[in-house]
């Protein structure tokens, strides 16, 4: 058995077409279909059922797919260790962050990491489905809810802290010590889009408290959120140590009576190699977020 057979099998899994997936491979329809029998005939058993212009997968064919991919996975990580072995720590590595109101958080880690990594290439990416992607190895670390179980995974939890109400100075409720659950139903809010962790997070906790907020504008962004409370266009509800970036802005930041909370955390595949530089990543993420 090659290691392209293997390739090539995977490659008919996702397609289920043996002209696509040729095409994709950049090899013959005959071709592929040849060295398909050859893996059909060293394993004494038909991967897939060809039923018209149909191609499927057989039981066996599906108890395959699962060990191939892991042999395919295992030969990445090899090809990843040696490669920083030999390159002094050239690469990249990926970090799936769930909410954009970690960017600031980060900017003094990632001017220390550059520092000590200047050749390794650092992708943070804004995403609302963590955890699929550090499963499918779309990424290599992810940030984000510490309540996310997966025996796949190693995690560290971070912090916990709860949510605060972001208005306007020039607002009604700026003088406010503390903010009633209720009270939040009369006020004009922007918000993330429902689907973002931390919009769910919070309607919720706003359902089991039998709270109805108004939205009068949505946007993905932390900083675009703060900005229209600047602007006094509405309300926010945001993570209470997301004022420390946003000093002298016009904004302040009220505590909500038995707030909602989350726990924050970082984690990876257990079966994932993880460069010397994306370990000292992680380090350094927990010795600046356990801080805070």
């Amino acid at each position: 058995m090659e290691f392209r057979q293997i390739q090539y099998f995977l490659m008919l899994c996702d397609e289920l077409h043996f002209t696509e997936a040729a095409n994709k491979l950049g090899i013959s329809q005959p071709t592929l279909s040849q060295q398909i029998r050859v893996l059909e005939d060293e394993l004494d058993t038909p991967l897939f059922d060809r039923i018209g212009k149909k191609t499927v997968l057989t039981e066996a064919g599906m108890l395959f797919q699962q060990y191939a991919q892991q042999i395919v996975h295992q030969m990445e990580n090899a090809k990843l260790s040696i490669s920083d072995l030999m390159h002094h720590h050239t690469g990249t590595v990926k970090v799936a962050v769930y909410s954009t109101d970690l960017d600031n958080r980060l900017i003094p880690l990632l001017v220390d990491f550059h520092k000590e990594y200047p050749k390794t290439k650092i992708q943070i990416i804004p995403s609302v489905d963590i955890l699929n992607e550090v499963l499918n190895n779309e990424v290599d670390i992810g940030i984000g809810l510490a309540s996310i179980e997966d025996h796949r995974l190693h995690k560290t939890s971070l912090y916990t802290e709860g949510y605060n109400l972001y208005v306007n100075d020039q607002h009604a409720f700026s003088q406010k010590k503390i903010i009633s659950p209720k009270e939040l139903s009369t006020l004009q809010m922007v918000m993330y889009p429902k689907g973002f962790i931390g919009r769910d997070l919070i309607d919720t906790w706003c359902e089991a408290n039998h709270v109805s907020i108004q939205t009068i504008m949505e946007t993905g962004s932390a900083t675009s959120l703060i900005k229209l409370v600047q602007e006094n266009i509405g309300a926010t509800i945001q993570p209470s140590q997301l004022i420390d970036y946003y000093r002298e802005t016009g904004v302040t930041s009220i505590p909500i009576k038995d707030a909602p909370t989350r726990e924050l955390g970082i984690f990876y595949r257990k079966d994932k190699y993880l460069s010397t530089a994306a370990h000292s990543f992680i380090i350094k993420v927990v010795a600046l977020l356990q801080k805070t």
